[in-house]
């Protein structure tokens, strides 16, 4: 049994997938990129600040969880839930009921999300956490419990199996990523804007550059495809390029070697190495 907000519960969630990594890697989230997560799951950049928003939110929590319990007539207590058959998905829960079949998300947001829920709907930054909540414990609705501070208002979410279905896979996706140490796909947000005339005239030099190095590749191999084609697999030579034909052995396939299906290749991997690449828009 893990308890919210201890160092225990905070190295346990690094090595799942949160619901509150769910809106994160659905790309929903205003506040952070599906990299920027995955760069903080395997500690390569420190976890940022709290914002005001968090604090506020937190210091709130027991007093919207006793309204919330005013407006239900039910006993609510923040709990920890795995998910039955996904050992990777898991949900740090603000309510859930002693019988585990009604649970609760609580926010404290802004004016105008705050004004949504009091419309019936939910934000869609937060749509895929109640979804992750749900299957995670296996209900088939939730609440979505909007708290101004003073007095909060309740909009039912009900099971989603088609998003739910897509979620999954993303998340899969997203922890196979961190289990292969390969990024996911970057964001436009990823990238910082550059605007200096330095950045800006050496991009324009390389983007003509590149262009025509890819032009001559191009024509390049169109030329070696027809004298390979003249030489009819016979070693030759003139005009100044010389032309060979010669055999050697393939490459090992070690994923069908038997005797290393089950050995943990990865305790054999070298550290990772840094890449940089150019690419055009």
């Amino acid at each position: 049994m893990y308890s919210q907000n201890t160092i225990e519960w905070e190295v346990m969630r690094k090595n799942k997938i949160g619901a509150s990594d769910a809106p994160i890697i659905m790309e929903v989230s205003p506040y952070k990129t599906p990299y920027q997560l995955w760069q903080e799951k395997l500690d390569l950049v420190p976890l940022p600040e709290k914002t005001r928003g968090m604090v506020r939110g937190h210091a709130l929590e027991e007093k919207a969880r006793s309204r919330l319990e005013q407006l239900t007539d039910k006993l609510y207590l923040p709990q920890v839930k795995f998910h039955p058959s996904l050992s990777w998905m898991m949900a740090s829960l603000d309510c859930i009921d002693i019988e585990g079949k009604s649970i609760a998300e609580i926010k404290c947001p802004n004016r105008d999300d705050h004004e949504m829920a009091i419309n019936g709907k939910v934000p869609e930054k937060y749509y895929p956490q109640l979804q992750h909540q749900i299957e995670v414990t296996q209900v088939d609705s939730m609440i979505y419990f909007s708290f101004d501070g003073k007095d909060g208002c309740i909009v039912n979410v009900y099971r989603d199996d088609k998003y739910i279905k897509n979620m999954i896979q993303k998340e899969k996706d997203f922890w196979d990523c961190m289990q292969s140490f390969v990024a996911p796909a970057l964001l436009d947000r990823d990238y910082q804007e550059r605007t200096d005339s330095e950045w800006l005239a050496m991009a324009q030099e390389w983007l003509l550059i590149n262009k025509a190095y890819k032009d001559a590749e191009k024509r390049e191999k169109e030329l070696k495809d027809k004298l390979t084609s003249l030489a009819k697999n016979q070693n030759c030579k003139g005009g100044g390029v010389k032309f060979s034909s010669y055999s050697r052995k393939g490459s090992i396939d070690y994923e069908s070697i038997p005797e290393l299906q089950k050995v943990n290749l990865d305790l054999y991997r070298k550290n990772p190495i840094q890449i940089n690449r150019l690419t055009s828009d």
